[in-house]
């Protein structure tokens, strides 16, 4: 078995002390009178958040709270043409015997911290709900995680990492969740790896639609929900995440506007704190790999170049075994919804649910919602229980 460490966060005093110079020497540009969020995150916002930043939030004391309430890990985990990887990773284990391995992978501009909430709904078990032991790695290139120095760590490369961790924990037979980039990687995982993950559970899926000259009707009435609100931001770190880059890494202020401008317009008017969203964008600013580093998924997904790669495109289009069964959640201000019987086309989808509620970050913003339906999915009478032989979560 892969060595497995205890982790704990403990940034270096000299990188808060960086932070705070950088926060103190900060300078804004002006803004339209009335633009509101209209054109990006509002100059009043940005700046109540950096002063709060440099002097009125404690990162030391958020260290301490997040690593007395997470399990955190490192372990070695090979990635084919990158040698070994450090993965960072959260796993909190159940004592019910028959607890499922559930993988819980992030996107961007999301990491761990995503789950945080979910975890104590998920790991509680009773006699009217199914049990996990909960598996939350930061993605190469995010978070407390290895950074790539090499060209070509695309969607296979994340795949094989996430499937290493739990090879590493001695889980021959999982489940996963994703979202955003988590649920890309963990259709990857489904298809490459279906001997060893026997249910997915996705809150984002995008694909390729049908082609209009197959289904002309379907096409031009359900076209316009393709649209991705502020999808150009997608574009930028697709062609040019080194020339991004610069900012992100350079200026604190910089990366909590990129980032605060997702949150707020990604979810469904989340009542975001201003702690949480100083923790959420402290993670980028402390990462192992720096900020810069996580917006490179986008350049190396779209190209596929690596050993057996494969480009979003190709991701999102292929067809999943029929053996991983397949659940789908749709969210109120996920930024693509299709027609659920589209998706049929793509794999084994035994469950569809519709929330009234809930943006982007399920996770976070509607936790019991989210939990709510991976027991649905996998507790008894649902259409995954039992998938994985001695361990129907009870």
């Amino acid at each position: 078995m892969a060595s497995i460490k205890p982790f704990k966060i403990n940034t270096p005093d000299s990188d808060i002390q960086t932070l705070h110079q950088k926060l103190d020497l900060a300078t804004f540009p002006d803004e339209l009178d009335e633009a509101g969020w209209d054109m990006g995150c509002p100059l009043s916002e940005i700046k109540r958040l950096t002063a709060l930043w440099k002097d009125g939030f404690d990162w030391r004391e958020k260290e301490r709270q997040l690593n007395e309430q997470l399990p955190q890990f490192t372990t070695p985990v090979p990635v084919s043409g990158f040698g070994q990887l450090d993965i960072h990773f959260i796993h909190q284990r159940n004592e019910v015997p028959g607890a499922i391995p559930l993988l819980f992978v992030h996107g961007w501009p999301g990491s761990f911290l995503e789950a945080i909430k979910l975890i104590p709904l998920l790991t509680k078990g009773a006699e009217s709900q199914p049990a996990f032991h909960l598996v939350v790695p930061s993605l190469p290139n995010f978070g407390f995680s290895q950074g790539v120095k090499q060209r070509g760590f695309g969607l296979t490369q994340y795949a094989e990492a996430m499937h290493g961790v739990m090879m590493a924990l001695g889980y021959e037979e999982y489940v996963t969740q994703g979202g955003d980039w988590g649920a890309i990687i963990t259709r990857v995982m489904a298809k490459r790896y279906p001997q060893h993950i026997k249910a997915a559970h996705f809150n984002f899926f995008p694909m390729t639609p049908p082609y209009p000259w197959k289904s002309p009707i379907v096409f031009l009435h359900h076209h316009p929900r393709l649209r991705c609100q502020g999808k150009r931001y997608m574009k930028q770190q697709e062609t040019r995440p080194q020339t991004l880059g610069y900012a992100l890494h350079d200026s604190p202020v910089a990366l909590l506007a990129w980032i605060y401008d997702k949150l707020h317009s990604w979810s469904d008017d989340y009542p975001w704190t201003d702690e949480e969203i100083l923790t959420w964008v402290s993670i980028y600013q402390f990462s192992t790999p720096g900020p810069a580093a996580s917006v490179r998924i986008y350049y190396e997904a779209s190209k596929g170049d690596g050993p057996g790669g494969e480009t979003t495109i190709q991701a999102i289009s292929s067809v999943l075994p029929s053996s991983v069964k397949l659940a789908v959640a749709h969210f109120k201000n996920e930024l693509i919804k299709l027609p659920f019987f589209w998706y049929r086309a793509v794999g084994n989808i035994v469950k569809e649910s519709e929330y009234e509620v809930g943006g982007h970050f399920a996770a976070f913003e509607v936790p019991e919602l989210l939990a709510g339906d991976l027991r649905s999915f996998f507790g008894r009478n649902g259409q995954a229980y039992g998938v994985i032989a001695g361990k129907d979560g009870y």
